[in-house]
């Protein structure tokens, strides 16, 4: 069982996992996440809506995978 610590009650929303961590500030229309795993060290812009973190499981090489399909051409 992967160990994970998430704080998403605040405007500034924390992701530490095995596989890496994500810190996003998020208002309510764009969510921007500063990820950083063994795959990509960076930033994204996506909607606050699309709950990207969630529908990938709290993952984060998931999440990215999910960014880059969900918004192949940025936004």
């Amino acid at each position: 069982m992967a160990r994970k610590w998430i704080a998403e009650h605040h405007l500034i929303k924390v992701l530490i996992e095995p596989q890496g961590a994500i810190v996003a500030i998020t208002t309510r229309t764009y969510s921007h996440l500063f990820i950083l795993s063994r795959r990509f060290i960076g930033w994204r812009k996506i909607l606050t809506k699309d709950r990207i973190v969630a529908r990938a499981g709290y993952c984060t090489p998931r999440v990215v995978s999910l960014i880059a399909e969900v918004y192949p051409n940025g936004l």
